[in-house]
Order: C-alpha cells, then sequence, then structure tokens
C-alpha cells in the first residue's frame, strides 16, 4: 500500500472531549468555606455556640468545593457504535446519556467573535435536547469534524457583533 491509498479497513477514532473543572463553583464555595472558618475562629475563641455552626458549614462548603473539582464531564463520539454518549462522573457515580448518530439532527457552531474563542459554542442538536460540547479555541474546525463524523449537518451561527467582512475566508 503506498502513502495516499486509503486503508478503509481500520476503524475509526474514537473523538473523547472533556469539560475543564467549574472554576466559577470551585471559587464561590471555597470563598464561602473560607468566610465560615474566618467566622467559627473567634466565635471559638470568645467562646460563642456560633462557632460549632461555622465548623459545619466550613466542612459542608469544603466538601462541595472538592466534588467540584473532581467531578469529570467528558463528550464522547464512537463511529464504531455509532453512538454520543455524554458522561459526568464523581467517582464510582457515574451519570450517562447515549444518542445514537442517526437520532443528531445536525450540528450547531455559534460564532461569538472574528477570532476564535472560548465563547465560543458547539452543540449537537438532538429531538429532546441540545448537547453542548466543551469549550475549545477552535471551534469552526471542531464543530466540521464533528459534522463529518457524525454525516450531519452543520449549522454556523454569527452572534451580533460579527462583521460581514470577518466570515469570509471561514469553512
Amino acid at each position: 500500500m503506498s502513502a495516499r491509498d486509503l486503508d478503509i479497513a481500520s476503524p475509526a477514532a474514537v473523538i473523547t472531549m472533556r469539560w475543564p473543572p467549574n472554576w466559577t463553583a470551585v471559587i464561590f464555595f471555597a470563598t464561602l468555606a473560607f468566610l465560615h472558618v474566618s467566622i467559627c475562629v473567634p466565635a471559638f475563641f470568645y467562646g460563642r455556640w456560633e462557632g460549632y455552626m461555622s465548623v459545619i458549614f466550613a466542612l459542608i462548603f469544603g466538601a462541595i468545593t472538592v466534588g467540584c473539582l473532581r467531578i469529570k464531564s467528558q463528550l464522547i463520539v464512537d463511529p464504531g457504535e455509532k453512538m454520543v454518549r455524554a458522561r459526568t462522573s464523581l467517582g464510582r457515580f457515574v451519570s450517562e446519556r447515549e444518542v445514537p448518530f442517526n437520532g443528531v439532527r445536525g450540528v450547531r457552531v455559534t460564532i461569538c467573535s472574528a477570532r476564535p474563542h472560548p465563547e465560543s459554542r458547539i452543540e449537537l442538536l438532538c429531538p429532546g435536547e441540545d448537547i453542548e460540547c466543551p469549550p475549545t479555541d477552535i471551534p469552526r474546525e471542531q464543530g466540521l469534524l464533528l459534522a463529518m463524523t457524525l454525516d450531519k449537518p452543520l449549522i454556523k451561527v454569527f452572534a451580533e457583533g460579527v462583521q460581514a467582512t470577518d466570515r469570509l475566508g471561514e469553512i
């Protein structure tokens, strides 16, 4: 086989996209935990019962912070099984949603500016609910790859601030 021949028998690659941790939630709950720790220290120093409540709240918010850091979310596109899986897990607890390729109507890419930014969104359009893909620096290319893998139409949506001259040279 020469370098230009196509190996049809080889299986298609599985595409796995992962979300980063939700840093807004992590910082919010960590701040609440720190706030309650800063309340409980002086309360214990002066012998007040409110310190016990603040310790309990600090432990709860600290546990939520660790949980937000440990949550793993991923979107798996498996062309071999013709299935899209949206999986969220926290340790042994796993929630998984499976959508067959024929259950996806299209791939929508929302472009928010002329340059690629993480604000741009990629969504898989399904009858019951749209499945959002993780943020990426290359939304046009990733949306095209998903549309070609799923063999579905690619729908490009431009935000209000994107000029028509910025649209030239796109996919």
